[in-house]
């Protein structure tokens, strides 16, 4: 039981409440990232979802171990970091965003200007995606997330939140 006032709310009516408030969309993307289908069109609607989450955190910070993830989350939209990364990834064709691996020096030029950012600043969200990529597919190798966070719990020393 979770107490919010004069009120009590089970753990299935939050999980009802979760359900509710996740962006559409959220759960598809998830599920993609876990697969190795992930692309920066996936990013960029992670983002823009990111942005929407906002407006629940409260709701977030009641889960075990996400109220540093909702602190760091809300620390990111306020310094403008999520919608600076979302004019650049808006800026890029979604073939671009399909396979950035082939953005080369001038389409980078061109993503740099339309998002009103710097050629670094394009290469730096590419070379974020780059490693987001290569995490998830060895999550992917290591068995899913599931799998990992069961290894982690035999893992001696401090556990990270939620595990």
């Amino acid at each position: 039981m979770f107490g919010f006032g004069k009120k009590k709310i089970d753990e299935t009516e939050l999980d009802s409440i979760k359900e509710e408030k996740i962006p559409s969309g959220m759960k598809e993307t998830a599920a993609r990232m876990m697969s190795g289908q992930f692309d920066m069109n996936d990013m960029l609607a992670q983002l823009k979802q990111i942005k929407k989450m906002s407006n629940f955190s409260g709701l977030l910070k009641m889960v075990p171990g996400m109220s540093s993830a909702v602190g760091a989350m809300k620390e990111k939209i306020k310094d403008g970091s999520v919608e600076h990364q979302i004019k650049i990834l808006e800026a890029m064709t979604s073939e671009e965003r399909a396979e950035p691996e082939k953005i080369f020096a001038n389409a980078k030029t061109r993503i740099s200007e339309k998002s009103g950012t710097s050629v670094r600043e394009v290469e730096h969200i590419i070379k974020q995606y780059q490693t987001m990529k290569r995490q998830m597919s060895m999550v992917q190798r290591m068995g899913g997330m599931e799998a990992v966070m069961e290894k982690m719990k035999n893992v001696p020393g401090p556990k990270p939140a939620g595990v």
